[in-house]
């Protein structure tokens, strides 16, 4: 049973129901909700469409003869005030937020005039939209008219209708007539499992947690303080408050609250559930139960590598203390501290310049991050200062180790010192990207540009860098690969320029010597040495398919190419299924042999002009000319064959079975970049994984 604090007392009522996020932008008519269904029901609508956005695989939620039944009835309604019918029979007027929120997506577009008596709770800060309580539930109320002005606590009259909402149902209403002071209803403490899901979606409630930050920021052109709050095992939910003083804000980070308003959702296009926000009205629903300390340095020193290990405490995630060095810095964002070889990333919105060698106590929220665990919401004070650390010697290839067949990042966040050959060179608008290679390892050197001036470099020049290593994860947090974030230009330093008399210009004048007898083998020579380097970085060595980077490269040159002919793609999104129950129960050794399956599969599958890419982990990628219109299910009957002839013919333990989303390209998606695409099919993929998994258990 959800407590109460002493101080939420009111009896009136003893229901909490739900709220909407985003309230639904008033319409000025109700013939704006059937020019909206008309348009709609013309063609199929896909749940990722977005205005400018036409997938060709969509299925119609509502057939064109159904929404022209009702679009007649709202019709009628509009005109003279005759309630829509349906099948003949008059639609009863809803007088319950109950009953409008039974109401399923498609009878809430039919317009079902409403008639309700209730308490505003909240306000939205979207004009003048605000959310509304009965004794029955509560629901998000968008307005025809500003007139008249409502206050939180008010007992008003609602006449209006209803509408789908973007996530639960809406109501619009016409008139809005004040009857006296209402109460509050009463607000129960919930916790994250019973807030989960938009179950409580409109209600007025309660929440306890810890205060993680409280920052002022411009919501919908009003100044509005944002509460993070801890409401156990690191589970943050937003709390915008309307009417706040700005004095003593600094004071509640940290402290234990309980926060009473409407909790709204976060949801995506689909009308799902990603997470709740809270609409609380003034700082008088903010009830401090326990502040934070005077103090919030008075905390034992705990060390980086015990942060996030096995046997911590539940509820909130507690603040910690670590103290470091620092290694990198930029102010406002985040910085790098060091202790011993072990590094740590801090986020921190702390504007304080700190230099290179100052001594810090940082004092956070553990969370994690892309392999090692970092500190949120973090703040910190200079404690000594000292000379700057410098990079740990290393080579490329110790980077990335393997234990058992276990992947590691053990320099992971601390500062190292490499060497290797400039490969290429690739300036982008706030940064420079060095590719570079060390024997058989490449990897990139990412330096922010700053505005300082540096020397050229030359392509092949032996170069010696400095820089924070930051390990790549898949979605199993494994460390594949690793880049170094360089701080300045003076991390770079040229131990070997690229020789004048250097293989390429030897291959020309060799070629020039006995051009009648080789004529141009030494040109040849040199682009295959260039080619076969170029292989390396744009080649994923498990499969011999293309890796990720290759893969966006000629992807995009494949988009660009169907848009200037005007010819479609098709992009299939591929990921393995249960391949993690591989890798643990059979061994990282059985789970490459499925990857190379699925490779050998996917190259019988498609064309020799198809491009195929391993993006990472588990997952693939296919681009492929989608004309003819007939391509895309010659090519699903395909892949299933190739899958199933794998599964019958393999010399392994394990079978495997795909995730697959495929989109088709056409006019409407042709400015979408290769990545805004990619984002598509990899959301259809995951519709079907979930169909798979709902089919195994």
């Amino acid at each position: 049973m959800p407590t109460m604090p002493a101080w939420y007392t009111s009896e009136e009522c003893q229901t909490v129901g739900k709220a909407h996020d985003k309230p639904e932008i008033p319409t000025s008519t109700v013939t704006h909700i059937l020019a909206a269904r008309l348009a709609s029901a013309k063609r199929p609508r896909s749940s990722l469409e977005k205005p400018g956005l036409r997938p060709v695989a969509a299925k119609s939620l509502i057939s064109f003869k159904s929404v022209c039944v009702v679009a007649i009835g709202v019709l009628v309604f509009a005109s003279t005030g005759t309630p829509p019918q349906v099948c003949g029979q008059t639609l009863p007027k809803l007088t319950t937020v109950r009953a409008i929120r039974g109401l399923s997506p498609e009878k809430a577009r039919l317009a079902r005039s409403v008639l309700l008596r209730g308490v505003v709770t909240v306000f939205t800060g979207y004009k003048s939209s605000f959310f509304f309580q009965d004794a029955t539930a509560g629901i998000s109320v968008a307005r025809t008219s500003e007139s008249p002005p409502v206050q939180p606590g008010q007992f008003v009259e609602i006449r209006g209708f209803t509408g789908p909402g973007m996530f639960a149902p809406v109501v619009t209403a016409e008139s809005v007539s004040v009857l006296g002071k209402g109460r509050l209803p009463t607000a129960h403490v919930f916790g994250l499992d019973e807030l989960t899901g938009g179950k409580q979606d409109s209600q007025f409630l309660a929440i306890r947690g810890i205060v993680r930050s409280a920052v002022v920021e411009t919501i919908w052109e009003r100044s509005v303080l944002v509460l993070e709050i801890d409401i156990g095992e690191g589970n943050l939910v937003t709390a915008r408050v309307h009417d706040f003083s700005p004095i003593g804000l600094e004071n509640l980070p940290a402290s234990a609250v309980v926060v009473r308003g409407v909790a709204g959702t976060v949801f995506n296009d689909k009308r799902q559930f990603l997470g709740v926000r809270m609409y609380v009205e003034n700082m008088g629903d903010v009830k401090v139960e326990r502040l934070a300390p005077v103090d919030p340095f008075d905390l034992p020193l705990k060390p980086f590598e015990s942060m996030m290990q096995y046997g911590g405490p539940g509820g909130a995630i507690a603040r910690v203390k670590v103290r470091g060095v620092v290694t990198y810095s930029q102010p406002g964002q985040g910085l790098y501290i060091q202790d011993g070889l072990q590094g740590l990333y801090v986020e921190s919105r702390q504007m304080t310049p700190i230099p290179a060698g100052s001594r810090l106590e940082v004092v956070g929220y553990p969370a994690a991050g892309r392999y090692s665990p970092k500190l949120d919401d973090a703040l910190f004070r200079v404690v000594g200062t000292g000379p700057a650390i410098n990079g740990l010697p290393q080579s490329a290839s110790g980077m990335i180790t393997y234990n058992d067949g276990s992947p590691a990042a053990p320099y992971d966040a601390v500062l190292v010192q490499l060497k290797g050959r400039l490969v290429e060179e690739i300036a982008r608008s706030d940064e420079d990207l060095l590719l570079l290679r060390d024997g058989a390892s490449v990897f990139t050197a990412s330096l922010p540009r700053s505005g300082q001036n540096r020397t050229a470099l030359t392509i092949g020049s032996l170069l010696k860098i400095t820089g924070i290593c930051v390990a790549n994860a898949d979605e199993t947090h494994e460390a594949h690969s690793f880049e170094i974030l360089l701080r300045s230009p003076v991390d770079i330093v040229v131990l070997d320029p690229a020789p004048w008399w250097n293989a390429s210009r030897a291959a020309w004048i060799v070629a020039l010597l006995i051009l009648v007898v080789l004529g141009m083998s030494g040109w040849l020579a040199i682009v295959r040495r260039q080619t076969h380097l170029r292989v390396l970085t744009v080649t994923d060595p498990l499969t011999g398919l293309n890796n990720r980077r290759g893969f966006l490269l000629l992807a995009d040159h494949q988009r660009q190419l169907a848009q200037r002919r005007k010819t479609s793609i098709l992009i299939f999104y591929i990921d393995v299924d249960w391949f993690k129950e591989i890798n643990d129960s059979l061994g990282h050794k059985e789970g490459d042999l499925v990857l190379t399956a699925i490779a050998t599969a996917l190259r019988r599958c498609f064309r020799k002009t198809d491009i195929i890419g391993r993006l990472g982990g588990d997952e693939f990628a296919v681009i492929a000319d989608g004309t003819p219109p007939h391509t895309r299910p010659i090519l699903e009957h395909r892949l299933a064959e190739a899958v199933l002839e794998s599964n019958e013919k393999a010399d392994r333990k394990s079978q495997f079975s795909l995730s697959i989303g495929i989109l088709a390209c056409e006019d409407s998606l042709r400015e979408l970049s290769i990545e805004e695409l990619l984002a598509q099919a990899d959301a259809l993929m995951y519709q079907q994984k979930q169909e798979h998994k709902k089919r195994r258990t």
